[in-house]
C-alpha cells in the first residue's frame, strides 16, 4: 500500500507540474531559469557533466546525476563519486521520477537540454539552469565556467573553497606558461581535435570554445578559425587538416579508436607537415574538455606532457 501511494504521488506531482507548464510556459523568461533558495542544499542533482565535476570539488557527493557511465568514461578528476550516487536518465533525458524519488533540495542544469522542463523540475526542487554555450560571438566560455563555478560555491555556502580552487586553476596555468616558454614547440601555432567514436569525424576547436581559451592561457595560439558555434567546435575529417599542417596537432582519443587508426592509414593524413614532422601531440580520451576547474588543470597539464 505504501509503495502504491509513494507512486501515486510521484504521479500526481508530475501531472500537476504539467498543467502548471502548458499554462505558464510563454510567461517563463530564456535569460532568467534560477529558483530562490531558502536554505543551504545538501541534496543536489545534477543533470550535467560539469556541474558533478563543480559539486565533487567543492567536496559535496551529489544524490543523483545523469548517465554515470558517461561520466566515469569521460571525466577523469578526483574526487571521485561515491557509490551511493543515484544514476537518473540521460544528461538529454532524465528521469523526473527518478528525480523527485530523491527528494533533492537544489537542481542543476544546462539551458540548452533542459529549459523544455524547467518548470517540472522546480515543482521538485529549486532549479538553476546555466548556459555554457553562449551563442555570441563574443561570449567567453572560460569566464562563463569560473562565473557558474563561483554561483554554485556560493549556493553551497563554500566561497572560500570555490575561491581556492580557481586560484590553484590559474596557478596551474601561470605554472603550465613557464615550461613552455622554455621549450621551441610553443613557438608554432596549435590544432586541438578530439576524435569520435562513432564514425569518421573530427572535432576542431574553435577561438570561442573553453578548451582553446585555456591553452591561450598557456601561451598557446589556436591555428583554426573555422564557422562560428556555440559549442566551440567544428565537426570535419581529414580533407580538413591541410589547412593546419603547419601546426603541432594536438589530439583526444583512445589508441584503440578504429577511426583513429583508419585515420592513421589515410595517404592525405600520412602526407601532412606535422604528420612527417612528428609534431602529433595524443591525449587520453578522458580528458573533459567542457568541464569545470578541476578538467581545466588536467588538460593542462596533458597538453605540458605530451608537448615535452
Amino acid at each position: 500500500m505504501k509503495k502504491h501511494s509513494r507512486r501515486f504521488f510521484i504521479a500526481a506531482a508530475i501531472m500537476s507540474a504539467l498543467t502548471i507548464a502548458c499554462e505558464n510556459k510563454s510567461n517563463i523568461s530564456p535569460q532568467k531559469k534560477e529558483s530562490n533558495i531558502s536554505k543551504t542544499p545538501t541534496r543536489i542533482v545534477a543533470l550535467e557533466w560539469v556541474y558533478v565535476e563543480n559539486l565533487l570539488a567543492l567536496g559535496i557527493q551529489p544524490v543523483g546525476i545523469a548517465d554515470i557511465k558517461g561520466y566515469k568514461n569521460f571525466v577523469n578528476i578526483k574526487p571521485q563519486l561515491a557509490d551511493s550516487v543515484v544514476d537518473i536518465g540521460t544528461r538529454a533525458e532524465p528521469s523526473i521520477e527518478a528525480i523527485a524519488k530523491l527528494k533533492p533540495d537544489l537542481i542543476l542544469g544546462v539551458e540548452q537540454r533542459h529549459k523544455e522542463i524547467y518548470i517540472l523540475l522546480k515543482s521538485i526542487a529549486p532549479t538553476f539552469l546555466f548556459n555554457p554555450y553562449p551563442s555570441a560571438k563574443k561570449a567567453n566560455q572560460l569566464e562563463e565556467m569560473q562565473q557558474t563555478f563561483t554561483k554554485i560555491a556560493k549556493t553551497v555556502n563554500r566561497e572560500d573553497k570555490g575561491k581556492l580552487i580557481l586560484d590553484e586553476m590559474q596557478q596551474s596555468f601561470d605554472n603550465a606558461k613557464k615550461q613552455l616558454d622554455n621549450i621551441k614547440v610553443s613557438e608554432n601555432k596549435f590544432v586541438l581535435a578530439q576524435l569520435s567514436n562513432s564514425g569518421p569525424q573530427l572535432r576542431l576547436f574553435s577561438d570561442n570554445s573553453m578548451a582553446v581559451q585555456i591553452l591561450n592561457k598557456i601561451g598557446l595560439e589556436n591555428a583554426f578559425e573555422g564557422k562560428f558555434d556555440a559549442f566551440g567546435f567544428n565537426t570535419v575529417w581529414v580533407e580538413a587538416l591541410p589547412e593546419v599542417e603547419d601546426t603541432n596537432f594536438i589530439y583526444i582519443s583512445a589508441d584503440n579508436n578504429v577511426y583513429w587508426q583508419n585515420l592513421q592509414n589515410n595517404p592525405v593524413w600520412k602526407g601532412l607537415e606535422f604528420v612527417q614532422q612528428n609534431r602529433v601531440y595524443p591525449i587520453e580520451p578522458d580528458t573533459w574538455v567542457f568541464g569545470g576547474p578541476l578538467s581545466a588543470q588536467l588538460l593542462v597539464e596533458k597538453v605540458v606532457a605530451a608537448l615535452k
